[in-house]
């Protein structure tokens, strides 16, 4: 946590000094220079202290205030507060004196000396200056040439110096953000590759028929091709997160085969249960090595529960699988042997039904440094599905991979499937189930087509992934055919002995989903349990998500359904049990994949790092400009708790990582300190705007206004980010 705290304290002191910087250049005189406020707070009668630390150093003085939610340089006659701006002025100014008495008079330290006691006599009774006579104000003292302003105060400047002042902490965190980047990359970022590993199943990227293993490297018509784009950033952030809903993303794919393909896709919005969001459908690349604490959250290389968890020998993070039923997933990257996910999960998914014999490597470190790899066996049985005892009502095709065996053997939009081989369809969710048996030969399927019976033969082939991968509202997929088929949330079916027999029956609507813990202990553990269903149906989540969430649920947690029958609603908590058919998803967490980019030079280092801050700095404005308009939801705001654990989680992995955020932190500060908002630099900045324009300060009152204005806008949103940060990190 130090250099987190090092670093984001940084990035203020940069903003600050900034402004201090080109207020010296100026002659300004420099009162206070803290990062974070020194604003007394009193509670309950007991009153903390302002400040952790303060030095003075000539006429400034130097500390770090109690509240980090900033920082300030305070000057001679500014003050943000517009309600004493106007006392500032007032003791900004000194009494000028007859030329004559001002012959002899040299030093600049003499004349500091002289507006400081000014000042002090001003702050004692500004209405006893000498030459003031009773009831004039400094106004009509200055008229009549009695006063003057301070000509080391900031409103003795001139406007263009009070805008290089004002403007001077966002140069600063640009210029930074620019040196960030530039240290980050020559020394290595690592980034999650823009590699698809995963298609989800009835997306826009499953329809459009991108491939697992594809690089993606353009993302937009604008965006820059590169082998080394960012999945997060690039694709997640700036292509997806920021395309309006009738607009499509362009995406340039290099394909498993080394073809370039060009995709254009309109990213659906999926409602989550973090609100809505727009998506295509793909997931990250993964690696053939088993998770562990220091890679990824679980920490768990098998969901428990699962066959992989129950195999024969115990799996460790860290280990990697080279070997699944003697098939060798390991192939060769620049000279060197390297585990291939997509081919360790074909192996996977041609035999779900079989137990398999996987193999792994084990690194193990010795107690003098060194280490030492050996090779470990396990036999992994098949992975059951797990049931309510439902079956659903199966709809009609909805979606068919262009190039697909689906497409080649004559399936179209609206057959609904009758039969696969001599077997009728049943439950929906079996389908995969009752193609296995199928792999490698040719298989009759049934379909219905209007009011006639449709015959279609299809030369069946194991797929390269699993099924059952579905997202939020996702209908039923069939990898090895290449369609999906529509599921509703309509019970056509209740098996006889299951959790669901005694209290469902056929013709019941499933309406929301909520996983509840069993045996709840803690506060937050019933508060979890006390959290509104998540809706099915419609827009909403699809049964296939909820059967999948059924295939990972935990042994202490059970399945609470709300069903409608007849106008009546009610509540109905299962608990899912083995069933037929077996998931070829056995269990295994794998490490995500990363690679690291390294400039090859500091002249590189430099250009990526400015492109790196232009692309985030409008990135922000695109953001802000989608917040405002209503396509952004507010939710997705994040404030200072979010930015310490980002921070956080940044410099765990390494100090380049910290620099690419702060480069993003620097680059978003001075974005928004500049908005048009009073209170912020921005304001100042407009106001300084109409002087010039104009040849005369805004309106006092106007400024007041707005300001108390900006200022309760911005506490208000303040408010509300905390709050949501609370809200994602502990509920």
């Amino acid at each position: 946590m130090g250099s987190v705290a090092c670093g984001l304290g940084f990035v203020i002191f940069v903003h600050e000094l900034g402004h201090f910087l080109v207020a010296k250049w100026c002659g300004v005189k420099c009162e206070k220079f803290y990062v974070g406020f020194d604003v007394p707070i009193k509670i309950f009668g007991f009153e903390f202290p302002s400040k952790l630390f303060h030095y003075q150093w000539g006429e400034t003085e130097y500390g770090i205030g109690i509240i980090p939610l900033g920082g300030y340089v305070k000057m001679l006659g500014q003050d943000d507060d517009p309600r004493v701006s106007k006392q500032e002025e007032e003791l900004a100014r000194i009494r000028v004196q007859k030329r004559e008495e001002e012959a002899g008079e040299t030093g600049s330290d003499t004349a500091a000396s002289d507006s400081d006691a000014a000042r002090a006599q001003a702050l004692s009774d500004s209405t006893a200056a000498e030459g003031m006579v009773e009831g004039q104000t400094v106004e009509q003292a200055n008229s009549d040439g009695n006063f003057e302003l301070d000509p080391r105060s900031f409103p003795a400047k001139t406007v263009p110096q009070r805008m290089w002042i004002i403007s001077a902490g966002v140069l600063m965190n640009l210029f930074f953000a620019v040196i960030f980047a530039t240290c980050a990359f020559r020394a290595g970022v690592p980034y999650t590759p823009c590699e698809v590993g995963s298609v989800v199943a009835g997306g826009p990227a499953w329809k459009a028929g991108i491939q697992p293993g594809s690089r993606i490297i353009q993302v937009g018509e604008r965006g820059r091709r590169s082998e080394a784009l960012r999945f997060t950033w690039d694709l997640r952030n700036a292509g997806v997160g920021m395309t309006n809903q009738d607009e499509k993303l362009l995406l340039v794919v290099r394909t498993p085969a080394g073809d370039e393909k060009s995709f254009r896709l309109k990213p659906t919005i999926t409602v989550t249960t973090k609100g809505p969001a727009p998506t295509i459908g793909v997931g990250s690349a993964s690696t053939t090595k088993l998770a562990s604490t220091t890679e990824e959250a679980t920490g768990l290389p098998a969901i428990p529960g699962t066959s992989a968890a129950e195999a024969t020998a115990t799996f460790q993070g860290g280990d990697v699988v080279v070997e699944v039923d003697g098939r060798s997933v390991l192939i060769e990257v620049d000279g060197q042997s390297a585990g291939d996910p997509y081919a360790m999960k074909a192996a996977f998914a041609a035999r779900p039904n079989d137990p398999l014999t996987v193999k792994v490597k084990r690194t193990h470190q010795n107690e003098d440094g060194t280490s030492r790899v050996t090779e470990e066996e396990a036999v992994v049985q098949p992975n059951p599905l797990r049931r309510v005892g439902l079956v659903m009502k199966a709809g009609p095709v909805v979606s068919i991979v262009p190039g697909s065996i689906a497409k080649e053997a004559g399936f179209e939009i609206g057959d609904s499937i009758v039969s696969i081989g001599n077997q009728p369809l049943g439950d929906p969710m079996m389908l995969p189930t009752l193609l296995v048996p199928h792999y490698g030969s040719q298989v009759e399927v049934k379909v219905r087509r209007g009011k006639d019976e449709v015959s279609l033969s299809v030369d069946l082939a194991a797929p390269p992934v699993f099924d059952w991968n579905p997202g939020y509202n996702s209908p039923m997929v069939a990898e090895a055919l290449g369609l999906a088929i529509e599921v509703q949330p309509k019970v056509e079916r209740v098996i006889e002995g299951s959790s669901a027999a005694k209290e469902l029956k056929p013709g019941d609507m499933i309406t929301a989903f909520k996983i509840v813990l069993d045996n709840p202990t803690t506060r937050s553990e019933k508060a979890a349990n006390r959290e509104q269903p998540q809706p099915v149906g419609g827009p909403s989540f699809s049964w296939p998500f909820v059967f999948r969430e059924i295939q990972v649920l935990p042994d202490d947690r059970s399945l609470v359904l709300s069903i409608e029958r007849s106008g009546e609603a009610f509540n109905v908590t299962l608990k899912p049990q083995k069933g037929d058919g077996f998931n070829p998803d056995r269990g295994f967490v794998f490490a995500a994949k990363k690679e690291i980019y390294t400039a090859k030079s500091w002249g590189e280092a430099l250009v990526l790092g400015a492109q790196r801050t232009k692309e985030d700095a409008s990135r922000v404005l695109l953001f802000l400009r989608k917040l405002v308009t209503g396509q952004i939801a507010m939710t997705n705001v994040g404030g200072p708790i979010m930015i310490a654990t980002i921070a956080g989680s940044e410099a765990s992995a390494g100090l380049p990582r910290l620099l690419i955020f702060l480069t993003f932190l620097s680059a978003n500060l001075a974005v928004v300190n500049f908005l048009p908002i009073p209170a912020l630099d921005g304001g100042h900045f407009i106001f300084l705007c109409w002087e010039g324009i104009s040849g005369k300060p805004v309106n006092e009152r106007v400024q007041i206004a707005l300001t108390l204005a900006g200022v309760a806008c911005l506490l208000c949103l303040m408010l509300f980010v905390v709050v949501m940060d609370i809200d994602r990190l502990f509920f």
